[in-house]
Order: structure tokens, then C-alpha cells, then sequence
């Protein structure tokens, strides 16, 4: 889902003709804006910074915001507690929110 989104992202970020607040559906549920596109290319490049400092919070945001897995399953997922899960996913969405605001 990941590679989806920002596969689609780039698209979106790369059309000059694109109006700025044009929406652009990919399904009924999920509507892309421009301003959301540049979100997510931000948030890529941000969690593969995070990936070099640690893996298993990089998996814990790609589960949890990609994926749309709860806590107790991105657990099961990892093989870790659901305590865990909640600790590096708080210090791992302060260091992206971080990270993002800087670029």
C-alpha cells in the first residue's frame, strides 16, 4: 500500500497541468489532492531516514498508517507487545512529524 500511495504521489506531484486543488480518485473510499501527494512523498523519504535509525519503528509506521493495522495487530504482526507497539509508534510519529517539518 505503501509503494501505492507514493507511486501515485509522484505521478500526481509531476502533472504541470494538474490544478492545485483537483481531487484525484482512486477509489470510493480515498481521495488524493495535490497538497495530500506531497504529504506522502515527504513521509516516504522521512520513513526511510527513520528505516537507518531503526527498522522496527519504520515497520510499526508502515503497518499502522500504510497498512491500517491496529495496535495489538501490528503486534502480532512484529512479534512484539502491544505495550511496544504503542511506545515506538509515539516516539516514531514525533521523529517523522520532526523530520517533516524540517524538509
Amino acid at each position: 500500500m505503501r509503494q501505492i500511495l507514493v507511486d501515485h504521489a509522484r505521478i500526481t506531484n509531476a502533472g504541470k497541468r494538474v490544478p492545485r486543488r483537483q481531487k484525484l480518485p482512486i477509489d470510493d473510499t480515498l481521495t488524493f489532492t495535490i497538497e495530500r501527494s506531497r504529504e506522502v512523498l515527504a513521509l516516504d523519504e522521512a520513513l526511510g531516514r527513520l528505516k537507518q535509525l531503526s527498522e522496527r519503528q519504520s515497520r510499526i509506521v508502515e503497518l499502522r498508517f500504510f497498512g491500517g493495522l491496529t495496535v495489538e495487530e501490528t503486534a502480532e504482526a512484529l512479534g512484539i507487545s502491544p505495550k511496544t507497539v504503542k511506545r515506538e509508534w509515539s516516539v516514531a510519529r514525533a521523529w517523522l512529524h520532526g523530520e517533516i517539518k524540517r524538509g
